[in-house]
């Protein structure tokens, strides 16, 4: 069986059980990375923010609206 937890690693009780957890000899825990395709379109994505090309969250809901009305029942 695979379980996946996200566990906020600022918060001190969560790293401490996450540090218990890795001592049990039983446990696997493969932390998540980034293929090269997910961190090309980030980088794509924090460029367009720096060069002022975003939208606002209503100017996308809207849209969102329009093109899919069957999701906003």
């Amino acid at each position: 069986m695979k379980l996946t937890i996200d566990i906020d690693l600022s918060n001190n009780k969560a790293l401490a059980l996450l540090n218990y957890i890795k001592t049990l000899d039983f446990i696997n825990i493969e932390e998540s990375k980034l293929t090269a395709e997910q961190k090309k379109a980030i980088d794509s994505a924090l460029t367009s923010v720096k060069k002022g090309k975003t939208e606002s969250h209503n100017s996308v809901m809207n849209d969102t609206r329009k093109r899919f009305p069957q999701l906003f029942k």
